[in-house]
């Protein structure tokens, strides 16, 4: 009897661990799985609209699962306010910049927060940070945009069946073009001179394919002007040349008009005597006086010559040049 007591004892002792252990397996699976045993430190983010966001959803950055959502509640002016937990071996990791938004696993999957963004010059996060969030559409926002969009596309295709129609029954250009051959020949008369004048612009191309072959052969005057450096200083020099020398010109006519205008006043010598035939009159006096004086002159310089007084003057003068004359041809000889 006491023998049957001890198994039923060990027994029951056997069973009580194996579910003790059970328990506590299942336990640490579970806190496991929830990260509750997990080193980690709290952060914030407030949303307009979470989505059906719940405790307990996962916390993801960089499609990798870095904690789970603490708690879920209202905030001021209807926003909710969402504390989540983040493990400890990704906080160095997400920086105090990044934002958070509601996603889902997958279309219609569990609910979760995206941890994104944040740039490596700003720091990790420490713990207490409120991020700063993104809108996103909700499920229903989602399916009003499909609605709207099967609405567009059953009135494109109703369009399209118009479209479809008139082209069947001939009406509008491109009904015509199916139904109508003249138009179709006009098109097709159309289209061979077009291929005639990519012909010729195939052809302008070859000449214009030559003719820089031409700039390129070495020697030439084309090749010359687009490489040799030289040639074009020169052109430019001899431009400048050519421009200065008709500003010279053009000076120069300028000053032959003034003188021109200057000739037909009065109010200068050329122009009073080209134009006051009283003046040109007393000039021509002046001239013809002169020239009798000059005459005069010269008779009263021979009869001084003459004169017993001033011969001996004149002689010895006339002997001191042929003197000079006779130097000058020793120091200079004629050559023979």
């Amino acid at each position: 009897m006491n023998t049957e007591i001890s198994k039923r004892t060990v027994i029951v002792g056997l069973f009580v661990t194996i579910g003790v252990l059970i328990f506590l397996v299942g336990i640490f699976t579970l806190g496991g799985q929830k990260k509750t045993f997990t080193p980690s430190i709290l952060v914030q983010a407030v949303f307009d609209n979470v989505n059906g966001l719940q405790k307990g959803d996962n916390v993801w950055f960089s499609g990798v699962k870095v904690g789970i959502v603490k708690s879920v509640e209202f905030n001021s002016n209807s926003q909710i306010r969402v504390t989540m937990h983040i493990e400890k071996k990704a906080q160095e990791f997400i920086r105090k910049d990044a934002k958070a938004k509601v996603g889902a696993e997958g279309f219609i999957g569990n609910k979760l927060v995206v941890i994104y963004g944040g740039t490596p010059k700003a720091e990790a996060i420490e713990g207490g940070e409120m991020l700063q969030v993104e809108k996103t559409l909700s499920t229903d926002d989602m399916m009003a945009t499909l609605q709207k969009n099967n609405e567009n596309l059953f009135a494109i295709t109703t369009d399209f069946k118009t479209v479809s129609n008139r082209l069947v029954n001939g009406e509008g250009t491109a009904g015509a073009l199916l139904t109508d051959a003249t138009l179709y020949k006009s098109l097709q008369r159309t289209a061979t001179n077009l291929q005639m004048a990519a012909h010729n612009s195939e052809i302008l191309s070859n000449h214009i394919a030559e003719y820089t072959a031409q700039l390129q052969k070495p020697g030439s005057l084309a090749n010359g002007l687009v490489h040799d450096t030289m040639i074009m200083t020169n052109l430019q020099a001899a431009v400048k040349q050519i421009n200065d020398a008709a500003n010279a010109a053009h000076s120069f006519t300028a000053n032959l008009k003034n003188v021109s205008d200057q000739l037909h006043t009065n109010d200068n010598t050329l122009g009073l005597l080209l134009n006051d035939e009283e003046t040109a009159g007393q000039m021509k006096n002046i001239i013809t006086n002169l020239s009798s004086g000059s005459q005069k002159l010269d008779d009263d310089l021979e009869a001084l010559q003459h004169n017993f007084l001033f011969r001996g003057f004149f002689r010895r003068k006339a002997r001191q040049e042929a003197k000079a004359r006779r130097e000058a041809e020793k120091t200079n000889p004629a050559n023979p």
